[in-house]
């Protein structure tokens, strides 16, 4: 239940974090929008670590060659966040980006059937079926703006 809870949080957040991009933040370079994320993202990191230590909770960072892979990681996401930034400014909208993104899970599973080989079960296929024509409707809508 908490994962849902946090899944939940982190999605209304990002929703109220679009709007702010869209209508305050797209005129602006997409290099220098990440920076100023990146440079508030560093101190919120170390805060949290700091009272992680002071409550006596364990701090467990990567070590050997996960090290790699987790720098890997971190370069995917910055990619990402350019990738995300690029699309409000170049002209996109929350709706388009928003809607976009509900291919995500549809991609997701495909990335895991890729790494595992495990197949989504009819629920999901059907949930992406979904996801696809939302998508497209959106996009049909947003033609007759």
């Amino acid at each position: 239940m908490k994962a849902v809870i946090f899944a939940c949080l982190a999605m209304f957040q990002f929703v109220f974090l679009n709007t702010v991009i869209e209508q305050k933040l797209a005129t602006y370079t997409t290099a220098v929008l990440m920076m100023y994320v990146y440079f508030a993202a560093l101190p919120l990191a170390l805060g949290t670590i700091a009272v992680l230590k002071l409550t006596g909770q364990p701090v467990v960072a990567p070590s050997g060659s996960i090290v790699a892979l987790t720098i890997a990681v971190g370069a995917g996401y910055y990619l990402a966040d350019f990738c995300f930034f690029s699309a409000y400014t170049n002209g996109g909208s929350v709706s388009m980006v928003g809607t976009i993104l509900l291919l995500f899970p549809v991609l997701a599973s495909l990335s895991k059937f890729i790494w595992t080989g495990s197949l989504p079960n009819l629920y999901q296929v059907a949930s992406y079926l979904c996801a696809a024509g939302a998508v497209w409707l959106a996009f049909r809508g947003s033609v007759h703006e």
